[in-house]
């Protein structure tokens, strides 16, 4: 691998922005499609009916890559930080991670506080909300479930909140042998912790169902631990790959998630009983990996070959992921959502859900986000945005 090394003061990849974009396409695709178990997919398809249903399930990991590349990115900021200054700015970080996370988040709260009191749910909604309001949505829904209301997918913002807690620190004292070491023991948390559900489960203690451990902020901080690795073994620099070298990552990414889903049965939705400890630790381990290699994939391509729709689309993401649950919710409103709506239907109702959430996003960005954006963008140490637009770095 031939590797190069960009510009110290600005870290701006517009691939990156493209694989936000497929992220969040593959959670809208696990939110869409039809899950193996389903009556009239059985019927229509047989036996390919689990292959279906693997994918619907691995499609999840798009929160994965999410997560990771969210790592990554933060990792090599401060560490580009901390060459150009001396330190890493833990204030000036807070407020960057503030103006971009909380007034979307905050107002995506406020909807869905809005559709609770219209819809009779206000009491007992808003009350689980609040866990939501604090940043701990993650373990709520661990806990207790996930809540019927559109900002249900936003508990993993609060893993990010989460995150965020010690990433600027362990940048601004750790050296990079030492965070080696702290990603080595973030990965031993999280497998402990997936020991630990699958011995209980299997042993007749029913703790651990595929939510309150796919919820848990342990288990997905392995995630933050592969971007924070690969951020640390690339060391500033862009990998240089053929057009087929990353074929091969693109197809060992999802190899590597159907194995974890088909395979070991890690997240799983459409099986009765837990898989026991060692496939859950295969299976999100394999999570990890593919989301490395999607990255690996993706990052250092040439950006004359990215398609401009698919790098803004990557820049509105994080409106995309807010708002398309909102976005779902109406088109299952308009158009049916139940055991007999026709295959043409819901086609019909994906297509208007997807068209809508892009709509959504757009308007928030051009007019919500941006000039949160433009403040946040005094605050940089490290440029990480496009030379011309508004980034969602």
């Amino acid at each position: 691998m031939v590797a190069s090394k960009p510009s110290a003061s600005r870290y701006y990849r517009p691939e990156l922005d493209v694989v936000r974009f497929l992220a969040f396409l593959l959670v809208f695709l696990h939110h869409t499609l039809p899950q193996g178990d389903d009556p009239r997919i059985v019927h229509s398809i047989g036996k390919l009916a689990p292959f279906l249903g693997a994918f619907h399930t691995a499609c999840g990991f798009g929160l994965s890559l999410f997560f990771t590349l969210s790592a990554f990115l933060i990792c090599e900021l401060l560490l580009r930080e901390r060459e150009a200054t001396g330190t890493v700015a833990v204030k000036q970080f807070y407020i960057r991670r503030v103006l971009r996370i909380w007034p979307l988040y905050y107002f995506a709260l406020g909807i869905g506080v809005a559709i609770a009191f219209f819809s009779g749910d206000y009491p007992t909604v808003v009350l689980q909300m609040g866990w939501f309001a604090v940043f701990l949505g993650a373990w709520f829904s661990a806990l207790h479930g996930w809540i019927l209301n559109p900002v249900s997918p936003l508990w993993s913002i609060s893993v990010e909140e989460q995150f965020y807690l010690f990433a600027p620190w362990i940048v601004k004292h750790l050296n990079r042998k030492s965070l080696y070491w702290f990603c080595a023991l973030l990965i031993l948390v999280a497998n402990a912790w997936l020991f630990y559900f699958g011995y209980a489960s299997v042993n007749g203690h029913r703790i651990a169902n595929d939510t309150r451990i796919w919820a848990d902020t342990f288990v997905q901080f392995e995630g933050f631990a592969a971007g924070i690795l690969l951020c640390l073994i690339l060391h500033g620099r862009l990998p240089k790959f053929a057009f087929w070298q990353r074929g091969i990552f693109f197809a060992g990414c999802g190899a590597s998630w159907m194995v974890a889903c088909y395979g070991l049965h890690s997240r799983f939705i459409d099986v009765a009983e837990n898989p026991g400890s060692w496939p859950l630790i295969g299976g999100y381990a394999l999570g990890a990996l593919g989301s490395i290699l999607l990255l690996l994939a993706f990052l250092g391509a040439n950006p004359k070959f990215l398609p401009g729709w698919a790098v803004y689309f990557g820049r509105i993401s994080f409106g995309l992921y807010v708002y398309h649950q909102f976005a779902l919710d109406a088109a299952y409103h308009l158009l049916g959502h139940g055991a007999q709506v026709s295959i043409k239907v819901r086609i019909l109702r994906v297509g208007l859900s997807f068209g809508l959430t892009i709509l959504m996003a757009a308007i928030s960005y051009r007019y919500f986000e941006t000039p949160f954006l433009k403040m946040k963008k005094k605050h940089s140490v490290i440029e990480s945005q496009p030379l011309a637009a508004t980034s969602s770095v």
